[in-house]
């Protein structure tokens, strides 16, 4: 999906649907796993809100800090984009 596929989300609204605290969603940036689309108005995009609750969920159940919570859903990701080049490889034999 583009970027211009949708219509991005203020600040305020991403904090409200990905269901976090503002001081919270700022550590994600201030870590630069989440990434606003123009850091003078912080747009994000809606996709951002799953990978955002999952790693709340990761920190709040393994009670680990945000920057560990990202690395994890970071890892899961890389490991599922794996596991789609191998099946597509698998596919071509």
């Amino acid at each position: 999906m583009g970027q211009a596929d949708y219509t991005f989300l203020s600040f305020v609204q991403f904090v409200q649907e990905a269901e976090i605290e503002e001081k919270k969603c700022q550590e994600y940036i201030d870590i630069g796993w989440l990434q606003p689309v123009e850091n003078e108005k912080f747009l994000f995009s809606p996709d951002d809100i799953f990978k955002v609750r999952k790693a709340e969920r990761l920190c709040r159940d393994f009670e680990i800090p945000c920057h560990a919570g990202a690395m994890i859903v970071d890892l899961l990701e890389k490991i599922d984009d794996l596991e789609n080049q191998l099946a597509q490889l698998k596919n071509l034999e």
